[in-house]
């Protein structure tokens, strides 16, 4: 299996500019689309009708989903997103980078990846992961991030691929390298108005061969501000709540929290519109997510 994985590492490619595939899905998108910009917003309504933020159909493999990966499996996270932007990008002969975040549009810190784009005179960062692609995502004014050439950024990612599955492999797991190079696994859209956007956001982390931990925040976006005011962490043995309390540097600034809660202890105040909806997500997700990932461990919802 080592070989095989190591084959498909070695072989495989992120981006296939100018194949047939990607070159029919430029025709598709372009349709009557007079600038760049319009292309843009028609793939942001294609994402919106067509692609999932999720790993969960097929969690281990492949590691990075290349442009087709995402065409085909109709799934993924930024770093898949970007593939296919990127690809796009090359074959309307367009210079690309992808553009690898450390502080975001919203001046949060980020571990995020979009494509950047060289038009004008000038890099123009496209980004179609939600939040960002409902009103920024063309042009995005992301505040802090470094600039990659593909080649640049396929090598660095592969090593981080080959890393995950050596420790994967040690522990007699190789599938959970996917797990361990995207724990990112699963996003819920819980709410979408013109206004505001609110979303699930699942992180699955794998500390040992048998020790995960799920982290769960409620994110709520409009187009100027972000924040989390809920997170949830489930182990094995627990389901813990913690609510944002108190003033917050960053969405994910750790002091803004309260004291971590069993179910039963939350109090009546913290019983919102957005924890009714965070907990109809996770009755609907992580049993799937368990499932999916191969755990059967008992969650306790109640």
């Amino acid at each position: 299996m080592q070989g095989n994985y190591n084959w498909d590492i070695n072989k495989k490619h992120y981006v296939h500019p100018n194949s047939d595939e990607i070159n029919s899905f430029i025709l598709q998108i372009k349709k009557d689309t007079a600038t760049i910009g319009d292309f843009f917003n028609n793939l942001f309504r294609w994402f919106d009708e067509n692609i999932e933020y999720s790993r969960l159909n097929n969690p281990f493999m492949p590691l990075q989903r290349s442009d087709l990966d995402l065409l085909h499996m109709k799934s993924g996270t930024c770093g898949d997103y970007a593939n296919l932007i990127v690809s796009i990008l090359l074959s309307l002969e367009i210079p690309a980078k992808y553009a690898y975040l450390r502080r975001d549009c919203y001046g949060d810190e980020q571990d995020h990846i979009c494509a950047a784009a060289f038009l004008d005179d000038r890099w123009t960062l496209i980004d179609a992961t939600l939040p960002y692609r409902k009103w920024k995502g063309f042009d995005c004014p992301h505040q802090e991030y470094e600039l990659l050439e593909p080649d640049k950024f396929e090598q660095r990612m592969k090593q981080i691929e080959c890393k995950c599955f050596s420790k994967a492999a040690k522990w007699g797991k190789p599938q959970y390298a996917g797990i361990l190079y995207a724990p990112w696994v699963h996003e819920d859209i819980v709410l979408c108005t013109p206004e505001q956007i609110d979303l699930v956001f699942y992180l699955f982390i794998l500390k040992q061969n048998e020790d995960w931990t799920i982290y769960i925040n409620y994110l709520s976006y409009t187009k100027s501000h972000g924040h989390t005011p809920i997170m949830v962490t489930i182990t094995s043995e627990v389901e813990l709540y913690q609510f944002s309390v108190y003033p917050m540097k960053s969405i994910w600034d750790d002091t803004q929290w309260s004291d971590a809660l069993s179910l039963t202890e939350v109090p009546v105040k913290f019983c919102t519109p957005e924890f009714h909806k965070m907990r109809e997500s996770m009755e609907r997700n992580i049993p799937q997510i368990l499932q999916r990932i191969g755990f059967t461990r008992p969650i306790r919802y109640t």
